[in-house]
């Protein structure tokens, strides 16, 4: 069986670890940085890192022999001896502060030096008595703010996982189907629906119900805890911290115990109900006439299609499943037709090293190239994010022309320099009017005061709007991590569309911002969407396939993403949309 049992996800999450420890113990910048890029750089690998040998690490960039050295331990034990041993040399209370929003490394130290806080409890109760705002560097504000992140925190939890994250496991276990006896298998649940969130992993596959496959998956590798193993379903905990059932199914119930494990619930109920209506009924075991009791003759059961279309329906790609209208529109035909990765043809909001990104503009350019796109914008920060190290229009300029020499060995792939600016809090931009005109893509962007009032968050939002190409990761959310700012979206948008703005989906798997429900909304009101990676390394422009999961979810098509237009077709977009200013 499988020998590398932990995933890219624990990796990164061990060295991202490592540098907020080693911020926290003082050491310099280059050396905690390095940790926080190759954290980066493992967390975007579609390839799996604990499969990779130390040559293949040390070929990436930004994971040198050090570094791919302890990759490599992680890989074989599951543990990082040097973190384990600075954890020591810590309170171990004080990391946690690090995963409030609002309390980075300097706090941090500020808050146990002085007060003695050494864990989230003691700085909720600091909060709550009113004893933080009269610490210097915080206010009442502060204060509040931090005691919003801390029940944040609470209410969150750790039970579910990352979109992403559980699509890496699951895709990397259905590659064992064929040693475990099964002849196809499939990933099922919500993950197949593609919730930004999983709660559990579900496998489906078709197989032979003598208990040896379900044996097989209870013993390998990665397996923590076996919950339970019977001759058609084995339910274990994998040592990535999350649930994962197999089942078995015979070929001929293999579409009906799909579309019943895929969900959504509440679709379910709906198929359930017009199933009754036309005197059938429908389960797992298949989609069967009401007097047929023991389910032995299926009208349909052997795939999806079938069961859609006894049902009078067209099929319902799993991403819309969620009970919100799909079943009308698909008994009046009318279902979108739902964009496709294949259809992306470059990206646009991403970092290189020259600001806060672990990779050099011409392996972004390689990436982007070997990804098969037509069309790349390689982006950056500008100069008002300082921690980002972003940059200012001089270096813009050196950059671009930088671009335009590397692009010479991409012949196929046309290219653009993106910036993502800062919007401020009065709605300005870190370039000025007439610098902004002059960078090929401008991505508007929000990153400090997201406490701000709605009303002022939303004017602060509009007013930069003719400025920009479009808004990226609009509510500034992090799954898990903090709470996204509010604004009026119904206002946003209608002033989008005035400005002709487009709104970023973002690839990014703790992101996923805009989110399906706030992105349907936006095209219903004639707003383009921007499909983008975000990416920091050169692997992470596979996010892609993030964002257009999001988009799938929200009923979007090719027409309504900028991704899938030509190079030129996206130049006269920009063109024109910038005459309306």
């Amino acid at each position: 069986m499988a020998k590398n049992i932990v995933s890219n996800a624990r990796i990164a999450e061990l060295l991202g670890e490592m540098a907020e420890l080693l911020e926290l113990a003082g050491e310099n910048y280059f050396h905690f940085r390095a940790y926080q890029k190759a954290a980066q750089i493992v967390a975007g690998l579609t390839a799996s890192a604990a499969a990779m040998t130390d040559e293949e690490l040390t070929e990436v960039r930004g994971i040198g022999k050090s570094l791919a050295a302890h990759v490599a331990a992680i890989a074989a034990t599951g543990a990082f001896p040097e973190l384990e041993a600075l954890r020591k040399k810590l309170p171990p209370g004080l990391p946690e502060l690090l995963k409030v929003q609002g309390i980075g490394a300097k706090r941090a130290k500020l808050l146990y030096e002085k007060s003695g806080v050494d864990s989230v409890a003691k700085l909720k109760e600091l909060s709550e008595k009113g004893e933080l705002e009269k610490l210097d560097g915080f206010g009442k504000k502060s204060e509040e703010n931090i005691l919003s992140a801390v029940k944040f925190r609470e209410q969150a939890g750790d039970k579910r996982m990352l979109h992403w994250e559980a699509r890496v496991i699951a895709e990397e276990l259905l590659k064992l189907a064929a040693s475990l006896g099964l002849e196809k298998a499939a990933y099922a649940g919500s993950l197949r629906r593609g919730r930004e969130t999983v709660g559990d992993i579900d496998i489906l596959a078709v197989g032979r119900p003598d208990g040896t496959a379900t044996e097989k998956f209870s013993k390998l590798d990665r397996v923590e805890k076996v919950l339970s193993v019977g001759p058609t379903k084995c339910s274990v905990i994998l040592k990535d911290g999350i649930q994962c059932d197999l089942r078995v199914v015979p070929a001929n119930l293999y579409g009906s115990a799909m579309n019943y494990f895929t969900g959504s619930k509440e679709h379910n109920v709906a198929l359930r109900g017009l199933a009754l209506k036309m005197g059938l009924t429908l389960s797992e075991y298949g989609l069967c006439k009401l007097a047929d009791k023991e389910h032995k003759k299926p009208v349909a059961s052997r795939t999806e299609e079938e069961i859609y279309k006894a049902l009078g329906l067209a099929y319902i790609p799993p991403e819309l499943r969620e009970n919100r209208g799909e079943i009308e529109l698909a008994r009046k035909r009318a279902l979108p037709e739902l964009i496709e990765l294949s259809d992306v043809k470059g990206d646009i909001h991403n970092h290189t090293a020259h600001s806060d990104g672990a990779a050099t503009m011409e392996e972004m350019l390689a990436r982007a190239a070997a990804l098969g796109f037509k069309w790349y914008f390689c982006g950056d920060h500008s100069k008002p994010l300082a921690i980002a190290n972003g940059m200012d229009y001089k270096k813009y300029e050196e950059t671009r022309a930088e671009l335009a020499a590397l692009s010479k060995k991409f012949p196929k792939l046309k290219t653009g320099r993106s910036i993502e600016m800062e919007i401020m809090k009065d709605g300005s931009l870190g370039f000025s009017a007439k610098e902004a005109a002059k960078v090929d893509f401008v991505v508007g962007s929000v990153h400090s005061a997201f406490k701000m009032p709605e009303a002022e968050m939303t004017d602060r939002i509009i007013k930069a709007l003719p400025a920009v190409d479009a808004i990226a990761h609009p509510s500034g959310r992090l799954l898990g991590k903090r709470e996204g700012f509010t604004f009026d979206y119904g206002k946003v948008f209608e002033a989008a569309a005035r400005a002709g703005t487009a709104f970023e989906i973002n690839g990014q798997p703790d992101r996923q911002d805009l989110t399906d429900v706030t992105a349907r909304k936006a095209k219903e009101a004639g707003v383009k969407i921007l499909l983008s990676t975000d990416a920091h390394a050169a692997a992470q422009l596979d996010y892609m396939s993030m964002a257009v999961t999001v988009a799938r979810r929200a009923g979007l098509t090719k027409s309504d993403v900028l991704n899938t237009f030509s190079y030129e077709e996206l130049l006269t977009w920009i063109k024109r949309r910038r005459a309306k200013r």
